[in-house]
């Protein structure tokens, strides 16, 4: 499967953003809290401005604190969420505080700044040991994310009611400003490993992103050097990774933090300023992109789901065609046997022997005249459910060029391709009593865009969607295009909205095109009729349509892919 990459928060990127939230919400008042998923809640707290969002997750891949933008009411009857509710109600946020190298954050609650904390909340933010634990003035464990028992952890089991202990102590030496280039450069090569591998085993707090980060000032570039042996990276290169890591640690100590987007990793927060961002705040940044990326991987995963059943279901028909296929060679040669039979009764004195034997070929032959029909109903049914996953395939590849769409309507749109497979094409089992409604959703998924006169097209994204808009909500005076013979989304252009020229009905002709099977073909013959001359056709999937009449356009993809990516 092909996964999303997602930059961890490392101990630079935490620093700055602890940094930016003690200058941000301390002191203020806790206010809400909410649980959006297993592993992720979202804290608000009111400063005397505003009301400031946190989200915290102890997911294992991206573990985070971020500050995010005013989230959407949700979860807030989950347990951990009404504990926290209630056990903060009316406390100051007095302190936020990390140590060193350490990925844990501490969160301090009193009746107001000034007075002794009464609950702390600690963050561990440590791959898959990351952890949520919420305690009494007394450091014990009032509620906490996840359990740890003696079976999961000799080492530090906790759970609630117990006095929380710190983790082990981090490994390797303490990174130190102070230290000359010799001293460093023979720590690391003390071992005779990669870069990458001998800077994490030496040091404390580095993580794969702070290594590529020190190696080179691109991608390409802090690779390879990572990758070399110790011994054999040169002498100019380690002088030039030395003053990057004396850059990093003085930015650490002078707590200089700014996002940079230009570099060997997907952003750094420190160096010299490089590259110009929407947020100007980190932690909101980093609120967008975790956010971001943790929907690409959903998309991605639901995705690859729609993928390898359509892969399933279509070999499965193909597998039950061919058997269809051989059956009906077998049973052709009914008609020989019917003319054997016609042949013996036409002959001047038969026997009873031979007459018996005729009647049996009749029979014969009239058994396998009923089943190749039958047979040859199921190879028709079998080629119609390959162009039905055909035809889902093609909506699902479409999705890719919906570039434009926010993660979430991304999201939304998969989803919604997903149920619908699973109800027509790949059968669900699960959850078979529960359908959705999705009526609303689908209205405002559909993709519009505005002709060159300003009318609208609206292009189907699915069965759902083309039965939408060409049967449920098409007009009279609207019309359709569709490419022929050949599997392809629904193009209505709203012609009953406005005057149309030539050139809008070239557009809708072009993305009929480009949004169909033939889309890697210089021309596509594209049919447009007039909205009213469609028919649905009973016990079919939706959307699949009868017309009469209809006038052969030329379509071209090319042209329409240029215009649907200006827009």
């Amino acid at each position: 499967m092909n996964k999303v990459p997602i930059q961890i928060m490392d101990i630079t990127t935490l620093k700055a953003v602890v940094f930016e939230l003690i200058k941000e919400i301390v002191p203020s008042r806790f206010e809400k809290a909410q649980q959006i998923d297993s592993t992720t809640v979202q804290l608000g707290f009111r400063t005397l401005k505003d009301l400031i969002w946190l989200e915290i997750s102890w997911l294992a891949e991206s573990p985070r604190i971020v500050q995010i933008p005013p989230p959407k009411k949700f979860g807030d009857k989950s347990t951990l969420a009404k504990q926290l509710q209630h056990l903060l109600a009316n406390l100051a946020l007095v302190e936020i505080k990390q140590n060193g190298f350490d990925r844990i954050v501490k969160f301090k609650f009193s009746s107001r700044p000034g007075k002794e904390a009464e609950k702390e909340l600690v963050i561990e933010l440590m791959g898959r040991h990351s952890n949520f634990l919420l305690l009494n003035s007394k450091g014990k464990v009032i509620t906490l994310a996840k359990q740890i028992k003696n079976s999961q952890s000799r080492l530090r089991p906790i759970g609630t009611g117990d006095t929380y202990t710190f983790p082990p102590p981090l490994k390797g030496l303490v990174p130190d400003l102070n230290e000359s280039f010799n001293s460093w450069k023979n720590n690391i090569c003390l071992i005779h490993k990669t870069f990458k591998n001998s800077l994490k085993d030496t040091y404390q707090g580095i993580s794969p992103s702070i290594v590529l980060q020190i190696a080179g000032k691109d991608y390409n570039e802090a690779v390879n050097i990572s990758n070399k042996l110790v011994t054999n990276i040169e002498a100019n290169i380690w002088e030039i990774m030395f003053n990057r890591w004396k850059e990093w640690l003085l930015d650490i100590e002078r707590s200089n933090y700014n996002i940079n987007l230009a570099g060997p990793t997907e952003f750094t927060v420190w160096g010299k300023k490089n590259s110009i961002i929407k947020h100007e705040k980190i932690s909101l940044y980093l609120g967008y992109y975790y956010s971001n990326k943790i929907f690409e991987r959903k998309i991605n995963t639901v995705k690859e789901k729609i993928k390898q059943d359509l892969k399933n279901s279509k070999n499965d028909e193909i597998r039950k065609l061919e058997a269809q296929e051989i059956l009906i060679q077998n049973i052709s040669e009914y008609i020989s046997m019917q003319n054997k039979a016609n042949k013996i009764l036409t002959l001047q004195n038969p026997t009873k022997k031979q007459i018996i034997e005729a009647q049996n070929l009749f029979k014969e032959a009239k058994r396998k005249k009923r089943s190749r029909e039958s047979i040859l109903n199921r190879i028709e049914f079998h080629k119609k459910k390959i162009l039905d996953i055909e035809n889902s395939e093609l909506f699902l590849d479409s999705l890719k060029y919906q570039q434009n769409d926010d993660s979430q309507k991304k999201l939304d749109k998969i989803i919604e391709l997903k149920e619908e497979i699973e109800e027509y094409i790949c059968i669900s089992k699960k959850n078979s009593k529960f359908k959705p409604k999705r009526q609303n959703q689908q209205a405002s998924n559909i993709k519009e865009i505005q002709s060159p006169n300003g009318i609208k097209i609206q292009i189907g994204g699915n069965h759902k969607q083309n039965e939408l808009i060409s049967l449920k909500k098409g007009k009279k005076g609207d019309l359709w295009f569709h490419a022929q013979e050949v599997p392809g989304s629904h193009v209505v252009l709203k012609s009953s909205n406005g005057l149309y020229e030539d050139k809008d009905i070239q557009l809708a002709a072009d993305l009929a095109s480009f949004f169909s099977r033939a889309r890697g073909n210089k021309k596509v013959p594209i049919i447009m009729v007039p909205i009213e001359n469609l028919q649905r056709i009973s016990g079919a999937l939706p959307g699949t349509v009868r017309h009469k009449g209809g006038k052969i356009l030329w379509g071209k993809a090319e042209r329409a892919e240029k215009y649907f990516h200006q827009k």
